[in-house]
C-alpha cells in the first residue's frame, strides 16, 4: 500500500475515534453537556425517502419499453439525423451503441486511448513518415488525411440535437455507465473530464517529428510523448482536424451547459 494512502486510512481512523470518544463522552450519564439528553420518541416525524425512479420510469415517450439490449435500434433511428454526411448512419450499423459511447468516454476521461471500442474508425491505410537528412523522421502529412472523415462526421453534428438526443438517451447511459463504474461516480462528470482531455492537446503545426521504436513510432518532443493516451490518439490526427474536433467539443459543451439535466 502506497504511503499516501496509508496516510488517509490513518486520519480516517483518527477522525473516527474522536467521533466515538464524543458520542461515549456526550450520551454517558453525568458526562459532556449539563442540558439533558432528549430521547427520540415515537411521535418523531421521519422523513420519508424519494424512491429512485426505476429506468423505465426515466425513459421518455418514444423510449418506452427501451432497454440497454434492444437500445440500438431506437439510437439508430434517432441518431442517424443529427448529420448530412451518410457515413454516419454506416457507422450506425455497429452494435452495443451505448455502451461503446459510455467505455469510450470513461476511457478518455482516464487518459486512455478508445480505440479498442470505436475500431470500425481505425483507417485502413498504415502510419507513414518522411526521413529528412541526417536519419530524421517526420510525420507524412497524409497519414493526418486518414482521419479526415470521422473528424468531418464529428464536426458536422447538430449540436443542439446532439445535446437534446443526449438528455434523452441519458437514463439508458447512466444504466450502461453503471456496469463499468465504481460505486458513486457520475457520467457527467467522466463526459466533462473526457473534454477537458480532448481540449488539452496542443495544434502542432509543421513537421513533426518522431522517433523509431520497436514496433510503433514515438514523439520526438517530450512534451508530446508525455501526453495520455488518449490526447496522443487525438493528435496523430493532426491539426486540422484537432482543431475540428475541438470546435465541436466547446459547442457541446456550451450546449450542454445552457441545458439542465
Amino acid at each position: 500500500m502506497a504511503d499516501g494512502n496509508r496516510t488517509i486510512i490513518g486520519i480516517f481512523i483518527v477522525l473516527l475515534l474522536v467521533v466515538v470518544v464524543a458520542l461515549t463522552v456526550w450520551l454517558w450519564p453525568g458526562g459532556g453537556s449539563e442540558e439533558p439528553f432528549e430521547a427520540v420518541t415515537a411521535s418523531t416525524p421521519v422523513p420519508e425517502l424519494t424512491p429512485t425512479p426505476t429506468l423505465a420510469e426515466q425513459l421518455s415517450e418514444r423510449l418506452a419499453g427501451t432497454t440497454l439490449k434492444t437500445s440500438d435500434a431506437v439510437v439508430r433511428e434517432l441518431a442517424a439525423g443529427l448529420s448530412t454526411n451518410p457515413k454516419l448512419a454506416a457507422w450506425l450499423i455497429n452494435e452495443d451503441l451505448i455502451r461503446r459511447f459510455t467505455s469510450s468516454v470513461d476511457n478518455i476521461a482516464a487518459g486512455d486511448s478508445p480505440r479498442a471500442h470505436l475500431d470500425f474508425l481505425h483507417p485502413k491505410q498504415g502510419f507513414s513518415v518522411d526521413e529528412k537528412g541526417g536519419g530524421v523522421l517526420v510525420i507524412d502529412p497524409d497519414s493526418y488525411r486518414r482521419y479526415d472523415l470521422p473528424a468531418k462526421v464529428f464536426a458536422s453534428l447538430d449540436t443542439e440535437g446532439t445535446v437534446a438526443l443526449y438528455r434523452e438517451l441519458e437514463p439508458l447511459i447512466g444504466e450502461s455507465y453503471r456496469e463499468i463504474a465504481p460505486p458513486g461516480r457520475n457520467f457527467n462528470d467522466r463526459l466533462e473530464a473526457a473534454f477537458d482531455q480532448i481540449l488539452a492537446v496542443p495544434i502542432v503545426e509543421g513537421q513533426v517529428q518522431v522517433q523509431e521504436r520497436v514496433v510503433t513510432f514515438g514523439w520526438a518532443d517530450e512534451q508530446l510523448e508525455g501526453l495520455t493516451g488518449a490526447q496522443r490518439h487525438l493528435l496523430r490526427m493532426g491539426p486540422d482536424n484537432v482543431r475540428r474536433i475541438q470546435g465541436k467539443v466547446r459547442e457541446l459543451q456550451a450546449a450542454l451547459a445552457a441545458t439542465p439535466e
